[in-house]
């Protein structure tokens, strides 16, 4: 497949996420599928050149993206609980101001994926590309 076929599932799933998001709300499947779009992505700019770089990694080194990819979720799932309940219980916040601060909370919230999950995916790659 080419990389402008990832690069439309990319956005795909982030335009699918922001469309459902707008127009059901908030749900818990969105971290789910944001990691699969990041991965989308890094396909796409080359930071994963081949998805048969998987064959060369060790048990291990799947096991550690597995468990990054868990602890990303977890970060994620529990900064929103607590910006949720910051935002709803002791601010009390409603209407506009509380749909843009959970937007934004929710932004917030994504940005220790980005340096987990992705610091642990950009390394493991990198580690492969050297060992060649």
């Amino acid at each position: 497949m080419s990389k402008k076929i990832f690069n439309i599932i990319g956005w795909g799933l982030l335009l699918g996420m922001g469309a459902s998001w707008i127009g059901f709300g908030y749900s818990n499947w969105y971290l789910l599928l944001l990691p699969m779009a990041y991965i989308s992505f890094s396909i796409n700019d080359g930071s994963i050149k081949k998805i048969g770089k998987i064959k060369q990694m060790s048990i291990l080194q799947v096991i550690l993206i597995l468990f990054a990819y868990v602890v990303s979720i977890v970060i994620v799932y529990g900064l929103l609980q607590l910006s949720s309940y910051l935002i709803s219980d002791i601010l009390h916040l409603t209407g506009g101001i509380k749909t843009f601060s959970v937007i934004i909370a929710v932004i917030l919230s994504l940005y220790p994926v980005k340096f987990t999950f992705g610091r642990v995916v950009y390394k493991l790659t990198n580690g492969l590309s050297a060992a060649r």
